[in-house]
């Protein structure tokens, strides 16, 4: 998994797409989420353009709102990051989910050429981000949601695609090959 060129400010590490799923990479612009190394990749502008972008989703015209982003991360975020620890999300978390995704619903239309869905040119980040919450819902209500897991490392949320359903880290390269070296140390210690 290549690195994605966003800018990391002060920050050392590299943000990857390693969710499987758009709705996972979104949660996972918060790296190390709730510890001291906490650090945001939507800390700019230009990086939430650039993601969008890598994701081959629409811009909204205009500056996107950094602040309304952050926030449907976070509304994601209540309902995902909980699954994938094994636990229900609240009863807010999930009707701010069903209420997002009546509006990004509404942001998609029928191609009358070719009777299809099509998204509409967004007004503003949550119309860009309408795929993103959809991709969501699909996986809450639809999706394998026990296929759905948390890297013990990072934290970081992907779906496990591996046909014995044991994967256990986001990256192997990066929180796997860390997580084996922590435990040879301990052994060997």
């Amino acid at each position: 998994m290549d690195a994605l060129l966003l800018d990391p400010g002060g920050y050392l590490g590299t943000y990857k797409l390693v969710g499987g799923r758009p709705s996972l990479d979104f949660v996972n612009t918060v790296s190390w989420p709730g510890t001291p190394r906490e650090h945001d990749w939507l800390s700019s502008k230009e990086n939430l353009r650039q993601w969008l972008q890598t994701l081959a989703l629409a811009a909204p015209r205009g500056a996107p709102d950094l602040a309304a982003a952050r926030g449907m991360r976070a509304m994601l975020d209540a309902v995902l990051r909980p699954l994938a620890h094994g636990k229900p999300p609240s009863r807010a978390a999930t009707a701010a989910l069903s209420a997002a995704a009546a509006r990004a619903s509404a942001a998609r239309v029928i191609d009358p050429a070719t009777l299809d869905w099509r998204w509409t040119a967004p007004a503003d980040i949550e119309a860009a981000l309408a795929p993103v919450v959809l991709d969501a819902v699909e996986l809450v209500v639809a999706g394998e949601r026990d296929r759905l897991r948390h890297c013990p490392a990072c934290d970081w949320l992907f779906e496990d695609r591996t046909r014995n359903g044991q994967r256990r880290w986001c990256d192997m390269a990066d929180c796997g090959s860390r997580d084996k070296a922590r435990r040879y140390y301990h052994r060997t210690k």
